[in-house]
């Protein structure tokens, strides 16, 4: 992979919310422009603390990101237009409860449509139309005008996700958000986060600790022990004595 064609860029990478005692230590990789790719590794391994310096949302004591070309070192993650173009998917999904399903998935389209009608709820025909569709592409189009807080874990996951893709983002992350879901309903959510992935044309980069999830779906996979970078390749390359040795 040459460094004209990855997504995201991450050189010597160190960082920890105590001083001293590192959650990620010397970290190299790089992401390629499109794929499904996953960050693997039992808790406390630094899944989530890399996510969100990839995103930009962390800045990490040494070494440097870059995310879409441009520099997270230099002020530049905090341009408004700039993170519209980076989805971020938080654990907890960040759903309004009160709000109905097509409400909080037009609420992507914000950082993008000026002036003041879309914050009292009026948002351009086409805006709806395309949220529709991505909640139909999902499955719960029907539940448009229900309430989140009357829908099951797995629906709203798929909430989410559509809120996220009217973004009309360049590059998806996503952490952990469906480690409350049953496996088979996980399995349900991150085959259609896939799908969209391929249909759309943009990377998404996802913490999970369900290995056969990531056998399964994914394209790319980045194992994490101890802060440590332990595996970078392929999906399949994910042998049951890498397994073993993550695990242990």
């Amino acid at each position: 992979m040459t460094r004209q064609l990855a997504t995201c860029l991450a050189e010597g990478i160190w960082f920890a919310y105590q001083p001293g005692r590192w959650i990620l230590k010397d970290i190299h990789l790089r992401i390629p422009p499109d794929g499904f790719l996953t960050i693997l590794g039992p808790s406390g391994s630094g899944k989530t603390t890399l996510v969100k310096i990839l995103a930009g949302l962390l800045k990490p004591q040494k070494g440097t990101v870059e995310l879409l070309g441009r520099s997270m070192s230099n002020g530049q993650s905090a341009d408004p237009e700039f993170r519209r173009q980076v989805g971020y998917i938080p654990q907890q999904l960040g759903l309004v409860r009160g709000m109905s399903v097509l409400e909080n998935v037009l609420m992507g389209a914000l950082g993008r449509i000026a002036g003041p009608l879309p914050l009292c709820g009026w948002f351009p025909k086409s805006e709806i139309a395309q949220a529709r569709e991505y909640l139909a592409f999902l499955g719960i189009e029907h539940k448009a005008r229900e309430p989140v807080f009357c829908l099951s874990g797995g629906e709203r996951q798929r909430v989410a996700i559509a809120r996220t893709l009217l973004q009309n983002p360049k590059i998806v992350f996503a952490d952990e958000f469906v480690s409350d879901l049953d496996l088979p309903r996980a399995a349900q959510v991150l085959t259609a986060m896939c799908e969209l992935s391929k249909r759309e044309r943009i990377p998404f980069i996802i913490n999970l600790h369900e290995i056969p999830l990531v056998q399964e779906l994914s394209s790319e996979v980045i194992v994490l022990k101890n802060g440590n970078i332990v595996h970078h390749g392929e999906a399949r390359q994910i042998t049951k004595t890498l397994v073993q040795q993550v695990l242990a």
